[in-house]
């Protein structure tokens, strides 16, 4: 007879933390048993979560006990750098890795600090940007390529923010362009799901525009497939039939809430007195300032001004939208005419213009209708026109910070509100929410001083693609240096980026490159150095879930959360941040990182850093909890109770009430950004895009949608709620789950187009393009565009370390040419879809 010895446990605790392997921040519980974590769950008290968490989260513990982590320092003993080369890697201790990196940094910072290049998806603000600052180097840029180049710039010029949400727990009717907000993606995906869901519950329709019926299409009430790249001509259809056929807009919203009075000269500029952009006050019959009392602002009409013909830029955008018929956008998008019309009725009588509600004892407007862009809409060059077609049709009904309606992210917050009107009365983003770049008004345009380019790109905010233009050809810019290390930290520059072969031309520029990681990805092949990284439960973060950009008004809270580790870090991994720190301390900039951390955290007074001194981490964070909530909560207090909510004010999630600047639905700004740039450019001898700098929103076909020759489809990418980018590809757990789904892994592509290509379910095709090709097993569907292939942008890695996201056919990126032809001119993102050819492999 066996007996069985149960061991007894020393330990079973529960300890709050955050997760990270989303934009969510969801507030977990992980469960450690004798020092080994066996669970992690949803912490039932955080607003962002309400106890629940996605698969993602549930699945993190295979990526912390993953036994092919970066577990030692590494060296490379092969000169030779390419894709699939064996870097010849050797261990060494981290002595002599901290050695080589300070002496290589050290030399660099002393010629020249401004040839260090990060690249970064790590909370930079917090990370390495103060450790750039203090290093000298401007260039902490590089993140992602298409994620919200274009969406940023025309989020901050609109709603004051830096990414756009929707309200709906009043939302009534709701369009999603090209997104899956509230369907698992975006920004905290978790809460917007149940939001979102309740809101179904409650009877709210769901309309999604989307060239493939993903997770938001096959769940919605109506699916509208469409032609990649042609979502601003649906849009601008839309409004010409809501504007110019129905008569549907919030005529009393867009006189006191917009500069849709603002007077306009036959030259696109406002007419003005004293500076301020004039208006035409109806009831009197004369030309006032625009923030003069006025008694009925006049909308449309033509008028004289001081001996000048002016005109309302309401009434040029009526003027302007009319040759966007829907006849015209059926040609264009293939989504029929009567589609169009019904699809702006819809929407138009859902918005219930001028109707309100009461919340709370007081009186909110109400405008139950939101059109929501992201990606895929507006990934494309001139996807900043899409987005402020979108963001116009949301204004023109007034579904605009009320009850039900679009909304930035944090506008107002416990002590920021928006920008007092400086620029003709018009929103400018509070300084708190600000990302690096994007001046939007007042800006000064020169030839570039960094790789970035962000001199000669005064609208954009994300100019990563900049970043490998210039590594590459530098000096076509005028550039007075070339950058010459790397450091590289959560940041996948194949698997994020475009055609590997450009990527790779890229990486092989810079003579030393320094890679963190828990895994040793793609681009590590291409490191000198490479150092194990914590994992998110080893880690130490304050605040993770930033007000700034994914701190979202779905929870109904503010919230200040603590990522803390739950156990000890694998083998001889180090959190990067420390280790900048420590490099930081080797060199000699200690105290101007110090001084950095003031300034990137807003320690005030008593908690700022001495720079004449040492602090640990933990003492950093202390005083950065304190200088933002005050004495009575520290590290101690959040370590023991995970995090901090304020419940938001009605007046903060539905500010309509109290704003007292204007919504742009005329860009005045955008002229003049062209006409500065324009000159700029022309004295560099560059031939450069200015078209896309106009005062209204046009669409325009992208590189991909003319001359197809034999390329006859369009390839787009998508992404499905189970997997964050490439983070999570490789992960055991999740990649089960994908391999589960008869969809994520293959080449979508229509049933009808497949017939006539005799191609069959399962079979193996070769996608191509000009720029490469991807091979992939076949899904036959009828949830697909007919003139498109879809692929997942997931997978498609070939790193050795990551043996479950390896070996899955190329990735998408490979489909996708590079170049100045290829990028938005007002924010530089890349287009991401591209004409193909597909054959049996």
């Amino acid at each position: 007879m066996r007996t069985s010895v149960v061991a007894k446990r020393t330990e079973d605790i529960w300890i709050h933390s955050s997760c990270d392997v989303c934009l969510g921040q969801c507030g977990i519980l992980a469960h450690r048993v004798d020092g080994v974590i066996v669970k992690v769950e949803g912490d039932p008290g955080c607003p962002s979560s309400r106890g629940k968490i996605c698969a993602r989260g549930h699945a993190a513990i295979m990526g912390l006990y993953d036994p092919n982590r970066l577990k030692v320092p590494l060296k490379r003993t092969n000169p030779k750098k390419g894709i699939g080369v064996d870097p010849g890697w050797q261990p060494i201790t981290w002595e002599e890795a901290l050695d080589t990196l300070a002496q290589r940094l050290g030399k660099l910072r002393k010629e020249d600090p401004r040839k260090l290049l990060i690249a970064n998806f790590d909370d930079p603000p917090r990370t390495d940007v103060p450790f750039a600052r203090a290093f000298g180097t401007p260039e902490y840029t590089w993140h992602v390529y298409f994620c919200g180049n274009y969406l940023h710039s025309s989020m901050y010029l609109t709603n004051g923010t830096f990414h756009c949400d929707f309200d709906p727990t009043y939302c009534k009717y709701l369009m999603l362009f090209g997104n899956q907000a509230g369907f698992g993606a975006g920004l905290m995906p978790n809460i917007t799901a149940q939001n979102v869901a309740e809101a179904r519950a409650r009877g709210m329709r769901v309309v999604v525009v989307d060239p493939l019926c993903n997770n938001s299409g096959a769940k919605a009430d109506e699916w509208v497939p469409i032609r990649p790249g042609t979502d601003g001509a649906l849009i601008l259809a839309m409004i010409d039939v809501l504007l110019n056929e129905l008569g549907i807009y919030d005529k009393e919203f867009l006189g006191r809430h917009t500069n849709a009075p603002y007077l306009v000269k036959a030259d696109g500029y406002y007419v003005r007195q004293d500076g301020k952009p004039m208006v035409w006050d109806a009831k009197e019959g004369k030309p006032k300032p625009y923030d003069s009392q006025v008694g009925e602002f006049a909308l449309e009409g033509k008028y004289v001004v001081e001996g000048t013909e002016v005109t309302p830029s309401f009434q040029l955008l009526k003027q302007h939208v009319k040759s966007y018929t829907p006849e015209f956008a059926e040609g264009i998008t293939t989504v029929p005419a009567n589609t169009i019309r019904r699809l702006a009725g819809e929407f138009g009588t859902a918005a219930s213009i001028g109707s309100t509600a009461t919340l709370g004892g007081q009186q909110y407007p109400l405008r139950p209708v939101a059109a929501n862009i992201y990606r895929g809409a507006g990934a494309h060059k001139h996807g900043v026109g899409v987005a402020l077609a979108i963001q116009t049709l949301n204004i023109i009904v007034g579904a605009f910070y009320s009850l039900g309606s679009h909304r930035g992210m944090n506008l107002i917050g416990p002590d920021w509100s928006w920008e007092p009107g400086a620029h003709d009365g018009l929103i400018v983003p509070p300084q708190k929410l600000m990302h690096r770049g994007g001046r939007f008004y007042g800006f000064k345009v020169t030839p570039p001083k960094t790789v970035s380019q962000e001199e000669l790109y005064p609208i954009a905010t994300s100019l990563a693609p900049n970043i490998l233009t210039s590594t590459l050809e530098g000096s076509r810019f005028g550039l007075p240096y070339e950058p010459e290390a790397l450091l590289v930290v959560r940041r996948n520059l194949f698997l994020g980026g475009v055609n590997k072969e450009v990527t790779a031309q890229a990486l092989q520029r810079f003579k030393f490159v320094f890679f963190f990681g828990t895994h040793m990805d793609e681009v590590a092949e291409f490191a000198d150095i490479a150092l194990p990284d914590t994992h998110f439960l080893e880690k130490y973060k304050v605040f993770p879930s930033t007000l700034a950009w994914s701190n979202t008004p779905q929870s109904g809270h503010f919230m200040w959360g603590l990522r803390q580790p739950v156990v000890e870090p694998a083998g001889e991994a180090r959190d990067w941040p420390d280790v900048l720190k420590e490099l930081a301390e080797r060199m000699g900039f200690l105290g101007k990182l110090y001084e950095a951390y003031n300034h990137s955290f807003g320690l005030k007074g008593q908690y700022k850093l001495d720079p004449s001194k040492k602090y640990t981490r933990e003492e950093i964070y202390d005083r950065y909890i304190k200088s933002e909530l005050g004495d009575d909560k520290d590290l101690s207090w959040f370590k023991e109770h995970g995090f901090f909510n304020i419940k938001r004010k009605n007046d903060e999630i539905f500010p309509m009430n109290l704003l007292k600047v204007r919504i742009p639905i005329y860009y005045e700004n955008m002229l003049e950004a062209g006409r500065m740039v324009g000159e700029v450019t022309e004295k560099m001898g560059l031939k450069w895009e200015l078209g896309d700098y106009e005062a209204l929103p046009n669409w325009k076909p992208c590189p991909a949608y003319s001359n197809p020759g034999d390329y006859d489809l369009y390839a787009v990418n998508f992404r499905i709620a189970t997997h964050s980018q490439s983070i999570t590809s490789w992960n055991p757990w999740l990649h089960e789950v994908a391999q589960l789904n008869p969809y994520v892994m293959k080449a979508w592509i229509n049933s009808a187009t497949a017939r006539k290509k005799g191609i069959s379910d399962g079979d193996r095709v070769c996608v191509e393009s000009q720029a490469g090709s991807v091979i992939r097993e076949a899904k036959v569907t009828e949830c697909i565009h007919p003139e498109v292939v879809g692929i997942s942008s997931h997978f498609g890695g070939w790193a050795k370390s990551k043996p479950k996201g390896a070996k899955k056919g190329d990735n998408f990126n490979c489909l996708l040419p590079f170049g100045e032809a290829y990028k938005d001119p007002v924010s530089s993102g890349i287009d991401a879809c591209v004409r193909v050819r597909i054959s049996k492999a």
